[in-house]
């Protein structure tokens, strides 16, 4: 090695090709082409690759220098740090999660505690406000994708929440429509990334088999928050009611303020606590860190890079599948804003407010048990993503053929159809999938940023749906609804097909072509480190041995 370090250029030079350009006539990148040609290793005769610290995955460095010394974990070993990274990264994104579900509901809550005539909004006002808030969201995703590649996703998660605890204190402030359309702006933009951001988190610990089960569990407490909250609003209608709420202030200002006080508090712990990557978990060793990354480059998935790379973006837009993940997002966010109009519909049905609140218990509940059955699907079976995505419609088409079909005097009924169709699990499920389907850190944040940009748009075509016209029974929204839950499961049969399809001509390029090399090196001070494909940041595209989870 002292003999090659004294013949081998200290930079290097002249860069002949780059990580991302590199493609053949299959449709894919060539992985003998896929490296940046340097000069020769006059002890082997090898050309050596010279790549940048832009092209290695962010953990390459540390894993190389302490993969050595590491030793290997017993199986028992291995499972007692799987169920480590379970329970202490899930706690600490289960809040996120709780916080997430609390601010989507404080609006809808807030619709039956007087918002609308304190701040005098019709109810079709009201509707636009959700509009708002997706607009905010859709702007904001790119840049911040591309902020939160920049800076960490543990960062970003950190400052978006202090700065959307300071927007949700500010709605009791609000005097007119002007303000909440403000403010409701602003908030969607302070929470656009932080879904994509905290899934990327948990794939940088699990592997892309294991990490959809995890994501749903993460996604369980927010139905948790959604009790919580209605519980607390049952309170405060009572109270209100009673005039006997502290400071003379309505029962939504109240709501909002809890809201706050709570997010606050989940704050403090995230900034200390919570990490990037799996070298900087406080709760792992060395060695379990070792195992951890190993466990995810036996996948061929990386972990992070905080390089932009304009190539990989270019890549996520091109790539078909990328397309058929977003708009599967799309179709199965046009019938969301159900959720947000339950407490409307249950007045609408002859129910008071508290009791329209108190129905809302049943549809966190409901939730839960979903995304339970959901994940012991992915857990327990061999089905994989596809067909689970496409099962858990089900509950959702049902409830909508109870709603056009329902008698109006069976208030049960009613009641019951809107409970199971207002919730299901596959929102995480196929953005999970777009996540871990995608390598290349920069592609994978695009690809999972530009479905969220389609789930916004049709989270802002979707409260024009429901409009006052249509009241009581909503008929078309619900027919609307009901066809669009039957699109989104072909939708995830006809994904399935596709991955299931690449992953063969995948295979079949691999058979004919030779082994992996270390001939890409980086050099770090006066030493050249020898690496390999799983050091690298690259795309699905360009390492064929990723193979696609289905």
């Amino acid at each position: 090695m002292s003999d090659d370090k004294k013949e081998m250029p200290k930079r290097p030079v002249d860069v002949v090709q780059t990580v991302e350009d590199s493609s053949s006539e299959t449709g894919y990148p060539n992985e003998k082409e896929t490296n940046v040609l340097g000069e020769n290793d006059p002890k082997t005769g090898r050309t050596l690759n010279y790549v940048t610290k832009r092209d290695i995955d962010d953990t390459t460095l540390w894993y190389n220098e302490h993969k050595p010394n590491a030793r290997p974990l017993e199986p028992h070993e291995a499972r007692k740090v799987t169920r480590k990274n379970f329970w202490f990264l899930l706690i600490q994104t289960w809040w996120v999660a709780f916080l997430i579900h609390l601010d989507k509901s404080t609006l809808s809550q807030a619709s039956t505690m007087g918002i609308l005539k304190d701040v005098d909004i019709t109810h079709n006002e009201f509707n636009h406000l959700f509009v708002i808030f997706f607009a905010g969201y859709l702007i904001a995703l790119w840049p911040g994708a591309a902020l939160a590649q920049r800076i960490g996703q543990k960062q970003f998660i950190v400052g978006s929440l202090t700065i959307w605890a300071l927007l949700l204190g500010m709605h009791p402030l609000a005097k007119n429509y002007g303000h909440l359309i403000a403010l409701r702006f602003l908030l969607g933009m302070a929470e656009s990334q932080i879904v994509p951001s905290t899934t990327v988190l948990h794939q940088a610990f699990f592997t892309p088999k294991k990490s959809p089960w995890v994501q749903l569990l993460w996604w369980a407490s927010g139905s948790f928050a959604n009790v919580l909250l209605t519980m607390v609003s049952y309170r405060l209608i009572l109270d209100d009611n009673n005039g006997t709420l502290a400071g003379g202030l309505r029962s939504w200002k109240w709501m909002h303020i809890v809201c706050v006080i709570l997010t606050f508090i989940v704050v403090i712990p995230l900034a200390i606590f919570l990490p990037n990557s799996p070298v900087e978990a406080k709760w792992l060793t060395v060695d379990e860190k070792i195992h951890t990354i190993d466990t995810i480059r036996a996948t061929h998935a990386g972990i992070s890079n905080k390089s932009f790379k304009g190539s990989q973006l270019v890549e996520a837009l091109t790539d078909p599948k990328s397309w058929l993940f977003i708009f599967h997002m799309f179709f199965n966010e046009l019938p969301n804003n159900t959720s947000q109009q339950l407490p409307l519909i249950l007045v609408g049905f002859g129910f008071t407010p508290a009791q329209s609140a108190l129905f809302n218990i049943a549809k966190p509940l409901w939730g839960s048990f979903l995304i339970c059955v959901s994940a012991a699907m992915l857990y327990k079976t061999n089905l994989g993503v596809g067909y689970t995505c496409a099962i858990s419609y089900i509950p959702c088409f049902v409830g909508g053929l109870i709603m056009l079909t329902a008698p109006w005097d069976n208030k049960v009924a009613l009641v019951v159809g809107t409970q199971i169709s207002t919730f299901k699990p596959s929102y995480l499920l196929g953005l999970s999938w777009a996540g871990t389907t995608t390598i290349g850190y920069t592609k994978k944040l695009y690809v999972m940023s530009t479905c969220i940009v389609a789930a916004s748009i049709a989270n802002m075509i979707s409260p024009e749906f429901w409009q006052t016209k249509y009241k009581p029974r909503y008929i078309l929204p619900w027919a609307f609804m009901t066809a669009f839950w039957f699109i989104s499961p072909i939708m995830c049969l006809i994904i399935r097909f596709y991955l299931d399809s690449e992953n063969k001509k995948r295979a079949a390029i691999l058979a004919q072509r030779s082994g992996d090399s270390d001939s890409d090196v980086l050099e770090v001070g006066s030493e050249l480190v020898h690496l390999n494909h799983d050091d690298l940041d690259l795309t699905d595209r360009q390492n064929l041995r990723f193979v696609y989870p289905l």
